[in-house]
């Protein structure tokens, strides 16, 4: 955590207005007033007060060398919670095509109208028992990769990748396969914090030089690096092959730039466009308008919510999923009554970020979790900081990841968040940190 929870989260929120404004995004029948930005940057400004409360920006102190952790039980926990969840998905997918991009957009659009419509879910026991297990992969990986002196590639695919694939499949989304892969990366930077070069001490140079000893730091073997690297080939071309698909669906590039100006409200004409299209084409400016789109609705959609959204709270069932489906069970009319004014809106159906998703569910008491949220990333920056116990460093992923993806939702609220982080309590729970004893000469 090189940069404290409130600098980062300005950083971040300063990126995504910066990318908005320069890009050539145009609002069509949409309007950012300056009401909207106050209330984004009071809850901006309270996670950041939440956040230095908890710790001020602190340098890193060094952390003991004879400290390490034992994950035994952590490993038993999520490798079992791993596998549930792949049988559990295998089940609930038998007899579907799983590779029709085109059924899997129109499921999705099935379920979304469904909510809309206020219709009890149909999810099979097998879908319910993965959705509550695959999350417990995020963690394995960074578990896995991070502290493992020697990770074993076998066992972050099993445990790790295999749960969150079979579940994206299962789920029709893209949202886990891309978290799966921020996880992954970021596990591999973590472990540079706690495997750190030392220098060798002369006897031991020594015994490497007569033969006597190895010394060979952990590095990715090339088919290792080749098996990540085709990962994020194969994840990327996947993305674009779902964005490709849907512009086909809707009648090619042209036709899909027609749909954003009319239904999302947005279109790619403004200032310097002619330039992008000529630089990259019809198919190149597409890509990138739809990727900087998803970089940037939340500011928008936030600042249409905070502007104009005057329906009931909806107590979670906005932002997080497991609430919105134990409501849809209990109240499925309510749901629907909400989710129909967020239609009225046209916010309905977009990322709305951290912040107007909290706005929806709580209105301004909203603040209060946003308040906590910031304290909790402070408390895991301070204790990473002070360097006394090494599975906080376990958490920064979580923490560096939730605040990036507040342009999204709640670390809480994206790709099953909520589930996540209580299977990243639980891991931390479990695990033991302890005490290595000095070796006689």
């Amino acid at each position: 955590m090189r940069l404290h929870p409130a600098v980062l989260m300005l950083f971040v929120w300063l990126g995504c207005t910066a990318t908005f404004y320069i890009l050539p995004f145009q609002l069509e029948g949409r309007v950012m007033t300056l009401y909207g930005f106050i209330i984004l940057i009071l809850f901006i400004g309270v996670f950041s007060l939440g956040a230095l409360a908890a710790a001020p920006p602190q340098p890193q102190q060094p952390r003991p060398a004879n400290l390490w952790v034992d994950f035994q039980l952590t490993d038993r926990v999520l490798m079992i919670a791993g596998v549930v969840a792949i049988l559990a998905s295998v089940l609930d997918i038998q007899g579907r095509n799983l590779f029709d991009l085109a059924d899997a957009y129109q499921v999705r659009s099935d379920r979304a109208g469904a909510l809309l419509a206020g219709d009890r879910s149909e999810s099979t026991i097998w879908f319910q028992v993965a959705f509550l297990t695959y999350p417990a992969g995020y963690v394995y990986i960074v578990r896995e990769v991070a502290y493992r002196a020697r990770p074993l590639m076998w066992r972050i695919a099993a445990f790790g990748l295999a749960p969150v694939v079979l579940s994206s499949l299962a789920m029709g989304g893209r949202a886990p396969l891309f978290y799966a892969l921020v996880m992954l990366i970021y596990g591999f930077a973590l472990r540079k914090q706690l495997f750190r070069k030392q220098p060798m001490p002369a006897r031991a140079r020594t015994a490497v030089m007569a033969g006597r000893a190895r010394s060979k730091p952990f590095k990715l073997s090339g088919p290792a690096k080749a098996g990540i690297g085709l990962l994020g080939a194969v994840m990327g071309i996947y993305f674009v092959q779902v964005f490709s698909t849907r512009a086909d669906i809707a009648g090619g590039l042209d036709a899909m730039f027609g749909v954003a100006e009319l239904r999302w409200g947005v279109s790619f004409n403004g200032f310097l466009s002619g330039v992008l299209f000529g630089l990259f084409g019809t198919d190149g400016t597409y890509m990138i308008f739809i990727f900087a789109w998803y970089l940037v609705q939340g500011l928008v959609m936030s600042n249409a919510i905070f502007s104009d959204y005057e329906g009931s709270m909806l107590f979670g069932a906005y932002g997080v999923d497991l609430v919105a489906a134990l409501l849809r069970r209990l109240n499925s009319e309510f749901i629907g009554n909400g989710y129909a004014e967020l239609l009225h809106l046209n916010v309905y159906g977009f990322l709305p970020s951290a912040f107007g998703s909290l706005f929806v569910d709580l209105k301004f008491f909203g603040l209060i979790p946003c308040l906590i949220w910031g304290w909790l990333a402070g408390k895991a920056y301070g204790m990473v900081r002070q360097g006394r116990d090494p599975r906080w460093l376990m958490t920064v992923p979580f923490v560096t990841v939730g605040i990036f993806f507040s342009l999204i939702n709640t670390p809480v609220g994206f790709s099953n968040g909520l589930i996540t982080h209580i299977w990243l309590v639980v891991a931390f729970m479990a695990a033991r940190t302890r005490l290595r004893l000095a070796r006689s000469s």
